[in-house]
């Protein structure tokens, strides 16, 4: 651990304290004022804030138009994905149900419109389903992560197809983002942000909050017209177009 990060990590959870406060303030104050536009901006900010905070940069390669609604799909690498995203593009999330049950930021999930989905109950995959197809007539752009679960970046898991039934019921596009977490010094993988295995959150904040040597990469890949699929045949393509662009990057670094 460098002396700088060792130095100003207790200022750093002091700041993060600082933000979740805030973000309970948004929620309990602000949000009965304000319409979904303004909700979804101010959950921009705060992801940006909070981002700075942990001194993760983020480079995008291009911005999704204005606006954008539809279904977005990603590789999943961390917790810090949600922020990364909701700094970009922001919109209601598709989480796993232990979320919820997370301390602080469950209840902030759940304020923010996530979806929340047990992946062994087919009740709660059809209810995932139902409540996507709703959040994207609504005009939601709505994240997800169709591995089901998080992974060091290396490889690309199965894709759930089921979520994609959203995108053929609203006729919605399907928008294909990738994500990467790169050391600043090195230019190698950034594994200190990776959320895997048997890692707990406080152990991944704790290794996040130690380094101020990483940098999100956010590529904006294709986007898939839903007309004239099934959501397997979405669901692989997809998945191509991710696999390809990390194969891409794993190769150049």
């Amino acid at each position: 651990m460098h002396r700088q990060a060792m130095r100003s990590r207790p200022v750093k959870l002091l700041r993060i304290a600082g933000h979740f406060c805030h973000a309970f303030w948004l929620v309990l104050v602000r949000f009965p004022r304000l319409q979904q536009e303004g909700r979804l901006l101010a959950i921009q900010h705060w992801a940006r804030q909070m981002l700075g905070t942990l001194e993760i940069n983020v480079h995008c390669s291009a911005l999704p138009p204005a606006g954008f609604t539809g279904l977005v799909v990603s590789n999943h690498l961390s917790w810090l994905d949600i922020l990364v995203l909701q700094s970009v593009l922001p919109g209601s999330f598709v989480a796993k149900s232990e979320v919820r049950r997370w301390p602080v930021v469950g209840y902030l999930a759940q304020a923010c419109a996530t979806i929340f989905v047990d992946r062994s109950s087919p009740r709660s995959a059809r209810a995932m389903v139902e409540q996507t197809a709703s959040a994207i007539t609504r005009g939601y752009a709505v994240v997800v992560f169709p591995e089901g679960t998080s992974t060091d970046g290396r490889s690309l898991g199965t894709f759930h197809a089921n979520i994609f039934e959203s995108a053929i019921r609203t006729g919605a596009p399907v928008q294909c983002l990738t994500l990467q977490y790169q050391d600043r010094a090195t230019g190698a993988a950034a594994t200190a942000a990776h959320f895997t295995g048997d890692m707990t959150l406080m152990a991944s904040i704790a290794s996040v909050t130690a380094t101020s040597d990483i940098t999100a990469l956010v590529h904006l890949g294709d986007c898939i017209p839903a007309q004239g699929h099934s959501r397997r045949s979405l669901a692989l393509l997809a998945h191509q177009a991710i696999h390809s662009r990390l194969l891409s990057e794993n190769h150049a670094t």
